[in-house]
């Protein structure tokens, strides 16, 4: 347990004196306390993700108006082990060789980017139709770009499909990584809070986080529902 208590102590002291934090690690659930620590800290996040064929950048939220969202904003359940019963090529352990310097250097664009916008990681993410052509190497400016261009939220790429896609994705009211009550609780009670997460096999977090409330509403809300079956609609 000492051990650990150091770790997460100098895990916090690194990315208090970082201007900005790269998120590489492998796992999902790995990527989860530096969420909760850079948020907690106010530092610019970079993520970056490998899959077999695939790979995903973006730029976690900032704490100011509407939060762009972060890499868990998408999960309606706490990080688990997503090693357990998982091929390797499930795990994101075997990637096709291309993929970590195209995800790398995007990552790295996408962070100068950003560095150059007034508003650092609270920057909003541009519309939909804010794109320029094809073949265009302008953007019109807005709030949403910087000297460099667009800055946006997610960059997602396949080098089957050789595409790339960038979705806004807004942050979760009831997100385990970057929610209000998540974050202040860890900054209340730092060591602790993150064992318990650790002990609880994700029930904990859930509740922190409002995701358990969250889910109990929405199942009784489906319970509520007047289904009409195929044999009264006939």
């Amino acid at each position: 347990e000492e051990s650990i208590r150091r770790d997460t102590t100098k895990l916090q002291e690194l990315i208090d004196e970082s201007d900005v934090v790269f998120l590489l690690t492998d796992t999902r659930e790995s990527r989860w306390l530096p969420t909760v620590m850079a948020r907690a800290s106010g530092k610019v996040m970079i993520n970056a993700a490998l899959g077999l064929d695939s790979w995903l950048v973006m730029r976690h939220g900032g704490n100011k108006g509407d939060r762009l969202g972060c890499y868990f904003c998408n999960d309606v359940v706490a990080p688990e082990n997503s090693t357990n019963n998982r091929t390797l090529d499930q795990q994101c352990t075997v990637t096709r060789p291309g993929l970590a310097p195209i995800a790398s250097s995007m990552a790295v664009e996408l962070c100068v980017s950003l560095l150059h916008h007034k508003e650092k990681q609270d920057a909003p993410a541009p519309s939909p139709n804010s794109r320029s052509s094809l073949f265009s190497p302008t953007v019109e400016s807005s709030d949403a770009t910087s000297p460099l261009g667009l800055i946006p939220h997610q960059i997602r790429g396949s080098i089957v499909s050789y595409t790339m896609m960038t979705p806004t994705v807004p942050s979760f009211r009831f997100c385990t990584g970057c929610c209000d009550s998540v974050v202040e609780t860890y900054k209340r009670f730092g060591f602790s809070f993150v064992q318990k997460v650790c002990c609880n096999a994700g029930s904990y977090l859930e509740d922190v986080a409002g995701l358990t409330s969250f889910r109990a509403e929405a199942a009784a809300k489906m319970d509520d529902l007047d289904w009409d079956s195929g044999d009264d609609m006939m």
